[in-house]
Order: C-alpha cells, then sequence, then structure tokens
C-alpha cells in the first residue's frame, strides 16, 4: 500500500526537495551562529568600552593631582623654603632650589 493513499494528507519529498530543505536548514543555521557571534562581540565591545572609560577616568584625577604637586612644588614660596632650609641657594644643589620640569 502506497503511503499517500493511505494519508493522502501527508506529503512526501523528492530527493532534490530535501537537499533545498537541508541547505536552507543549514544557512539559517549559519545566519543564527553569526548573529550571536555579533551580539557577543558588541557585548565584550561595550565592557570594554567602558573599562577604559573608568581608566580615563581615574588617570584624569591622578594628572588632576599631580599638576596641584607640581604647582607646589615649583611655587616661588616653596623653592624659598627649600633655599632657606639648605643654607641659603648658592649653597643649595639645582634640583633641590629649582623644580626640574
Amino acid at each position: 500500500m502506497d503511503i499517500q493513499k493511505a494519508n493522502p494528507s501527508m506529503k512526501t519529498f523528492s530527493i532534490g526537495s530535501k537537499k533545498v530543505l537541508a541547505l536552507t536548514v543549514a544557512a539559517v543555521a549559519v545566519l543564527a551562529l553569526a548573529r550571536i557571534h555579533v551580539r557577543v562581540q558588541a557585548t565584550l565591545t561595550g565592557y570594554e568600552i567602558g573599562r577604559l572609560r573608568n581608566d580615563e577616568s581615574r588617570l584624569l584625577e591622578e594628572r588632576a593631582a599631580l599638576k596641584m604637586q607640581l604647582a607646589k612644588l615649583t611655587s616661588k614660596k616653596h623653592l624659598m623654603l627649600m633655599s632657606d632650609a639648605t643654607e641659603g641657594p648658592l649653597k643649595a644643589p639645582p634640583e633641590r632650589a629649582y623644580a626640574q620640569k
């Protein structure tokens, strides 16, 4: 007895249509994997951007603190105190009497 005669609503596929179906399923799977890969890469890039922003913030704060320290060390008042502490500017070593930039 033929399958189609027993159940007329059941369709049979030819070998050619099975290949097309298999290729379609494979193509959809490849596209799904590519989409997943892109989304994962985008997420990882977002985390990297966040980490770099935190680093930038930290470095900007450190830069501001170093600028303040440099201003303090190169101020005229500080240089005079350093020269007085070493018995006058002529006896002070140059690296202590004048801040190097």
